[in-house]
């Protein structure tokens, strides 16, 4: 075989990278710019076909192994006989354990915050191979029954492939993070028909911003990858429900009541998951590998009474959903539901725990419902129409994210008439959760590795403003002070702190520092006649509180002090603020 040519390039076969020479190409047919539009269009794409090529693997294994698909598989899984609920699950527990051997590492890690991690942390930077295996192992996982999401491994895939064209045609991290960002909001779009609550749940949970210049790559993403879902699955919303109105002012009083005994279930939701993550982690080293075939026995073992709990848990969704779920279940279930999904995930099988928060929510709405059914015979809506509103307040609840909330669940059903009381539970949700548990679903985990995520909110409304980091001037002088009243004075002082010369009515007229003093120790026989207002700098900008922390930080930028005087309209003096102080608790 001849040798190639000096200078030649051939593709890298392990990491299926392209070849510089088709890089170059690549590069050489478009600007930059368009460029960049052309992946995003392209990263909709295998967003798109990722999942309908995943999702036909899930009906493949789910009809192979329950005689059903998709949409019935609760009716499949009724009909078989309790040996085959318990094998079946079990098989998919082997099936993570075996694979978690063979690649030397297990698949437990909750996939959205590790695509937020890449994003924030890693330029976009996520592992193509081990995000496809991760993948494809959790549809199985789930088609044989793990109480987990599909939605995992459709954002596990997109978010894989946008880092990978970017890692391939060397763009830069900001340009990468976002393609990981419109990988996985596509592959959201894709599974559940979805584009608008997708674009949204990306940018508020993702990238954390509303900026335009990130709303564009993200929607067109979205669209593109509907748009193949629809050809080629299903155009239609991922629930067909009756049609629900709650116009009723009271009806709105309930919706109020929902969101804030959701908001405080959806603060257990997050904690139960890292609970028992927690808890897994204390295992010896030695038994990781194998808790997912311990997890799927657990859910084999329930699944002989009853297989509720196996699978993402749509049937059970939209049986609340129609009202159609008798009280006992819907009390019983949801919790039932987050005890093996925390376990599930805990072990290490990878899944979404996206869905199973609709299943938690629609249940414990759909309860709700029939109890104030019960209390208001004839004068309440369907229990059908709190479950829609419980699933909206949990998705809101455990991310912390209202807005790609509400418009989820209202893409997800098509019902409109329900968006105010539906926007209502969700807010109020939001922020009972937020108040129980600062961190959501997907930033909890990244919490505990020391990961920062910025906040999701405008940053005028999470800074601590100038006030809160006030501290009192207790030392001021006259200008009229003798030199050595103002030495012992300065000298008493705590390190880093100035004096300050104010008037008789308290309004600041210079500082003094220990550097100025300094020109004036020679001078021996002027000290007497030295006062405050010889020596005090009247050139010291003064803070006012109604500046924010950033400009307050450009101002020490421009002067050696470790304090600042904060003066109010008058120029009256309000006290100090301290540089250290400003660094340890302001966020700019």
């Amino acid at each position: 075989m001849p040798e190639p040519a000096a200078g030649a390039v051939h593709p890298d076969l392990r990491t299926g990278e392209p070849s510089p020479w088709l890089r170059r190409i690549l590069r050489g047919l478009l600007g930059q710019e368009r460029r960049f539009w052309v992946l995003v269009v392209g990263v909709g794409l295998i967003s798109g076909l990722g999942a309908v090529a995943l999702l036909a693997v899930l009906r493949f294994t789910q009809h192979l192994f329950w005689q059903t698909n998709t949409e019935h598989f609760l009716e499949g899984a009724l009909a078989s006989p309790g040996w085959r609920r318990f094998l079946v699950p079990v098989l998919g527990g082997a099936l993570v354990t075996l694979v978690s051997l063979v690649v030397g590492q297990p698949l437990r890690g909750h996939g959205t915050a590790g695509i937020i991690e890449s994003i924030w942390v890693k330029s976009g930077r996520l592992p193509f191979p081990r995000a496809l295996l991760r993948g494809f192992v959790s549809i199985l996982a789930v088609a044989l029954g793990a109480p987990l999401g599909r939605e995992g491994a459709l954002l596990q895939t997109g978010a894989a492939s946008g880092s990978a064209l970017s890692g391939w045609l060397r763009l830069g991290p900001g340009q990468a993070r976002v393609l990981v960002a419109c990988g996985a909001s596509a592959g959201i779009a894709s599974a559940y028909n979805v584009p608008i609550g997708a674009a949204l749940f990306g940018l508020e949970v993702l990238l954390g911003s509303f900026a335009l210049e990130l709303f564009g790559p993200i929607v067109v993403s979205c669209v593109v990858a509907t748009l193949v879902s629809r050809t080629l699955i299903a155009d239609h919303p991922s629930y067909v429900i009756p049609h629900y109105a709650l116009t009723h002012p009271r009806e709105l009083v309930l919706a109020l009541l929902l969101g804030v005994l959701v908001g405080g279930a959806s603060a257990l939701y997050v904690r139960g998951i890292n609970l028992t993550s927690d808890l897994l982690d204390k295992l010896p080293s030695w038994l990781t590998p194998f808790m997912p075939l311990v997890a799927m026995t657990v859910v084999g073992l329930t699944a002989i009474a009853g297989p509720y709990l196996m699978g993402n848990g749509y049937d059970s969704v939209n049986m609340a959903l129609h009202g159609t779920l008798p009280l006992a279940l819907l009390l019983i279930l949801p919790l039932a539901k987050l005890a093996v999904t925390s376990l599930c995930a805990g072990a290490g099988v990878p899944g979404g725990l996206f869905t199973p928060s609709l299943f938690f929510g629609a249940l414990l709405g759909g309860a709700f419902g029939m109890l104030v059914e019960r209390a208001l015979p004839g004068g309440a809506a369907p229990s059908g129409a709190y479950a829609l509103l419980g699933m909206g307040a949990v998705l809101a609840g455990t991310t912390h994210a209202s807005v790609s909330a509400v418009l989820m669940i209202f893409e997800m059903t098509g019902d409109y008439d329900l968006i105010l009381p539906l926007m209502l539970a969700a807010v109020v949700a939001a922020v009972v959760s937020r108040r129980l548990e600062p961190e959501s679903l997907y930033t909890s985990v990244l919490v505990k590795r020391d990961v920062r995520v910025p906040a999701s909110v405008p940053h005028w409304l999470r800074e601590e403003g100038v006030r809160s980091l006030l501290s009192p001037a207790t030392q001021r002088v006259p200008p009229s002070a003798t030199f050595d009243e103002v030495v012992v004075l300065l000298l008493e002082q705590p390190a880093g702190a100035d004096l300050y010369v104010t008037d008789a009515e308290g309004r600041l007229l210079g500082v003094i520092t220990l550097e100025a003093l300094k020109g004036h120790l020679p001078d021996h026989s002027l000290l007497k006649a030295t006062v405050a207002a010889d020596v005090m700098d009247t050139g010291v900008q003064p803070i006012t509180p109604d500046l924010s922390l950033a400009e307050v930080a450009a101002r020490f930028g421009h002067t050696s002090l470790e304090r600042l005087p904060v003066v109010d309209g008058r120029r009256q003096l309000l006290g100090s603020l301290s540089k250290g102080e400003l660094l340890k608790r302001g966020r700019f």
